[in-house]
């Protein structure tokens, strides 16, 4: 019993090491057919990996459909409604990029709390519609009383100048 125990063992760790071999030898077989062509395959389609070219796949703009306009005309409600605008990417208390916690610190230090922010990731719309509405490439954009400042590295130089106390006091005291 013990020889045939033994055996069975033997015959399972054999097998098992050919199974190994096995799906070595597909794996790069595999490895082979994509790197080289099979017959009636073309070059081009072997050189390189494709993506699928199934419509689903295709890239797509999430802005695409938005009316410029309308997206235009809401950002001028909201930055003549609201004293102080910042439009960056993420929140104050948690900003995705670091030009956007810049500015959010700046105005922590200047004391401002009193401001909307516009999260401009959740909403691709007014990230590519500030950009036209400021005539400015990057986010993020402080408007103060409807006027757009700046970005990261004007607000910030203004805060070194003490110019942007003076703007956002102006801006307090008109109620």
């Amino acid at each position: 019993m013990g020889l045939l125990t033994s055996a069975r063992s033997c015959i399972g760790t054999l097998g098992r090491r050919m199974r190994s071999a096995q799906a070595m030898t597909v794996a790069r077989r595999s490895f082979v057919y994509t790197t080289q062509p099979a017959a009636g395959v073309t070059a081009s389609m072997s050189a390189a990996r494709g993506f699928c070219s199934h419509p689903d796949f295709a890239p797509k703009s999430n802005v695409e459909g938005a009316e410029d306009e309308q997206v235009q005309k809401m950002l001028k409600q909201l930055v003549t409604e609201n004293k102080v605008v910042l439009f960056m990417k993420g929140s104050p208390d948690a900003p995705q990029c670091g030009f956007s916690r810049a500015v959010a610190q700046v105005l922590a230090e200047e004391q401002c709390q009193d401001y909307a922010y516009v999260d401009v990731l959740k909403y691709p719309e007014v990230r590519e519609g500030v950009k036209k509405f400021s005539d400015w490439p990057t986010v993020p954009q402080l408007y103060v009383k409807g006027e757009f400042q700046g970005g990261c590295d004007i607000v910030v130089q203004m805060h070194k100048d003490g110019e942007l106390k003076d703007v956002l006091a102006k801006a307090q005291e008109q109620e």
